[in-house]
């Protein structure tokens, strides 16, 4: 379990949220029909290796989410839900052990206790205190004993007001978290687990999902991934990465982060405007930025795909995302142009490309040198912005944004220096979050390859970019 909270905590901000009374547990039973040990999917499999290779510093595989709980509820029900919870997912009843021959595998357990913890604040510090718990429970990675989702409630006077939820990624992605969260809220209304919810009760868990992929048809589907994968990784450039081989820094792999009101209003603008989501903003200008850097036409990106294109996937309560390989010609190309072909790239390459990582490793272990390989898979983009664009994104975004009116945010831009963590095949990691309001972009990257005033002044640089792209004086109507 993660460390004991002390009888004070401090809040993102520094400042310090007092416990009204000493933190306690609540005990939630679980209880179901199936049990047993199964093999790992093919996306459990996929972040296996991040947990393998990343270890211990793996805690970015916990997302974490606050759901606010209606004033007319108390801790029973909270209490009944989170069963509920863990009644209709099996997914969360699941622990991942490894065998004695070293092969990870999915232990799905048929009863059992959630031990949730309850903090007890003042009303006015409740949701710091959430946003806190949120922050702990994403520094921690999961142990391997853990049931995968962690619980803990926020209460007032006894009065829940918030309970924060993090599920390992090995279990559940971000994308399978939205009708988790929703059933979440349901059964605080009362709705029992076995109701029909905003997901079929005959759920595909991942132990029937791997299942399917041991069949012959998964099997075919899988060498056509990695068919795809072989092509990708030929075109992309032999050295991916500016100033490689120069003296590291210590610690060796550095991380900044930027957060600009400037690129959220001109990605949405821009995304808006080109009809494609706005992760393709960001993406095609990063290919065109390291480009220019290696002095490349080319620009190669392990893109994260979160593999979720027809029903049974979109409902799917697991992790099904992947890593997938794009190639982009960003030569004699303007910058509206690169981002649409990054977007369709990107789509072709995610419906492509999802496979086995098994078998991926295998075909690679065979075609490149593990220093070959090493370089091609070097740069990542992990981007989980709004998109698909369209009406939402320009209603959102404004019409009309100018490159002035961008410039006027620039004042607002804060960039500061993280912990970062070494992995080895990930070198340079381009990751950005946002809705609407706010853009969170960080990128971790090798000092043998880019100094640290070079990680900083990349996300200057994409900044620019973006505010770049952006029309000189509004679109005539």
């Amino acid at each position: 379990m993660w460390p004991q909270p002390p009888i004070g905590l401090t809040d993102r901000r520094g400042r310090v949220v007092r416990l009204t009374r000493e933190p306690r547990f609540l005990s939630i039973p679980f209880r179901a029909e199936r049990s047993g040990s199964f093999p790992l999917t093919w996306g459990q499999r996929w972040i296996w290796n991040l947990v393998a290779s990343r270890a211990p510093h793996y805690a970015d595989l916990g997302d974490s989410y606050t759901v606010t709980i209606p004033d007319t509820i108390d801790m029973s029900q909270v209490s009944s839900a989170l069963a509920a919870l863990l009644t209709r997912y099996e997914t969360f009843r699941t622990r991942f052990p490894v065998s004695a021959d070293g092969k990870p595998h999915q232990l799905i357990l048929a009863e059992g206790h959630l031990r949730a913890e309850v903090r007890d604040v003042a009303a006015d510090d409740a949701r710091s205190a959430a946003r806190t718990i949120e922050a702990e429970f994403n520094s921690l990675p999961f142990t391997l004993p853990e049931l995968s989702l962690r619980a803990a409630v926020v209460s007032s006077d006894g009065v829940p007001k918030f309970v924060v939820l993090c599920a390992f990624h090995m279990a559940m992605d971000c994308h399978g978290m939205v009708s988790v969260l929703d059933d979440f809220r349901s059964f605080l209304r009362g709705q029992p687990a076995n109701a029909e919810g905003s997901v079929p009760e005959n759920l595909t868990h991942p132990a029937d999902r791997a299942h399917k992929e041991s069949e012959a048809k998964s099997a075919r589907h899988s060498a056509r991934g990695i068919q795809f994968w072989e092509q990708e990784l030929a075109k992309f450039p032999d050295d991916p990465l500016p100033y490689a081989g120069q003296r590291p820094e210590s610690p060796r792999y550095k991380v900044f982060a930027m957060r600009s009101a400037a690129v959220r209003v001109a990605a949405l603008e821009i995304a808006a405007e080109l009809g494609v989501a706005t992760a393709s903003v960001i993406h095609g200008m990063a290919a065109t930025l390291i480009a220019k850097r290696t002095g490349s036409r080319n620009c190669g990106f392990i893109m994260a795909a979160s593999n979720r294109f027809d029903a049974d996937s979109v409902s799917y309560p697991g992790t099904l995302v992947q890593g997938v390989p794009v190639v982009l010609d960003v030569a004699d190309s303007t910058p509206q142009k690169v981002i649409s072909q990054t977007h369709r790239a990107g789509m072709l390459a995610a419906l492509a490309g999802y496979c086995d990582p098994n078998d991926l490793a295998d075909r690679l272990r065979k075609s490149y040198t593990p220093e070959e390989t090493r370089a091609l898979l070097a740069c990542v983009v992990n981007l989980q912005l709004p998109g698909p664009a369209g009406a939402a994104g320009r209603s959102t975004a404004g019409t009309g944004v100018t490159r002035a009116h961008a410039e006027r945010l620039l004042a607002e831009s804060r960039y500061e220096y993280v912990e970062g963590t070494p992995v080895e095949n990930e070198r340079f990691y381009l990751s950005a979050q946002g809705d609407s309001t706010d853009f969170f972009i960080t990128l971790r990257a090798d000092t043998a390859a880019l100094a640290s005033t070079d990680i900083a002044g990349f996300l200057r640089d994409l900044e620019r970019a973006l505010i770049d792209c952006l029309p000189e004086s509004p679109a005539a109507p």
